[in-house]
């Protein structure tokens, strides 16, 4: 008789329960235990908006059960399937001149001025431009870079 190969579960999303703040240190701790792709783990989420669950995709509950066996900051509940559509909609991107602030100060990531830091004094929404001042200049002189380029150092204070 021959045997016939079982094929492969689809994968889906279960959520684990972890020790609220503690989110980064498990999922690290679960990245270091896969050291294959047949343990049957595929992705580890962490949600910004969503304190106290570490989200993964696997092919089975009981895979993910016997990855996070015995992590300290795992609690004891049971693992939850979640559906795709339920995570999707805290993955929407933000688009960078929505993360930005008059009074942060950023530093430009990229194009010809890479590597100037300084106060953000403008923003332009809809040319998607912001204007900062160098910090590190002699004199005053504004420069208008486009949202995607720079990236926030510190935020203004509150």
């Amino acid at each position: 008789m021959e045997a016939v190969a079982e094929a492969p579960k689809k994968p889906s999303f279960f959520m684990v329960k972890v020790t609220a703040g503690q989110e980064r240190n498990v999922a690290r701790i679960i990245e270091a235990r896969i050291t294959s792709p047949d343990q049957g783990i595929y992705a580890i989420l962490i949600l910004p908006g969503i304190r106290g669950y570490v989200f993964l995709e696997a092919e089975s509950k009981d895979k993910v059960s016997m990855i996070v066996q015995g992590i300290k900051h795992v609690k004891a509940r049971a693992i939850t399937p979640v559906k795709k559509e339920e995570l999707m909609i805290h993955l929407v991107e933000k688009p960078a001149i929505e993360m930005i602030s008059v009074g942060d100060v950023v530093e430009i990531i990229s194009g010809p001025l890479q590597g100037i830091s300084g106060k953000v004094i403008r923003i332009d929404k809809p040319k998607k431009e912001v204007t900062i001042e160098p910090t590190d200049t002699a004199f005053v002189l504004p420069i208008s870079v486009p949202a995607d380029q720079v990236r926030v150092i510190k935020s203004k204070e509150v």
